[in-house]
């Protein structure tokens, strides 16, 4: 159903915008950010509509002793999005954060 798609699109695009505006202002250095989200379509009182939307941002930093900082932006992010926070979907937020992996090619020795 492309309605689903483009609803749960705009809440993953409205979480990663906040999150860079946000990451930007907290000075927190990552390497990469990507958010993988789902819609739950139901029928309700006869009325289809997305009772849920998970979001699962994946958040890769350079540095393991920012993982805190990494995870309250993420929270904040999340808090502030004005498009999960106009929607009647309830939003499940699963975040994940890794340190980037170094990974030295043959090249590179």
């Amino acid at each position: 159903m492309v309605t689903r798609t483009l609803l749960v699109a705009a809440v993953s695009s409205c979480l990663m915008t906040t999150f860079l505006a946000i990451a930007e202002n907290s000075k927190l250095d990552f390497v990469s950010f990507s958010c993988n989200a789902n819609g739950k379509l139901e029928k309700v009182d006869g009325k289809f509509m997305i009772s849920e939307i998970v979001l699962s941002p994946e958040l890769i930093i350079k540095n393991e002793l920012d993982k805190e900082k990494a995870l309250r932006v993420l929270e904040k992010s999340e808090a502030a999005c004005l498009i999960s926070n106009s929607v009647k979907s309830k939003i499940v937020f699963v975040p994940v954060i890794h340190k980037e992996d170094l990974v030295v090619t043959h090249n590179q020795l």
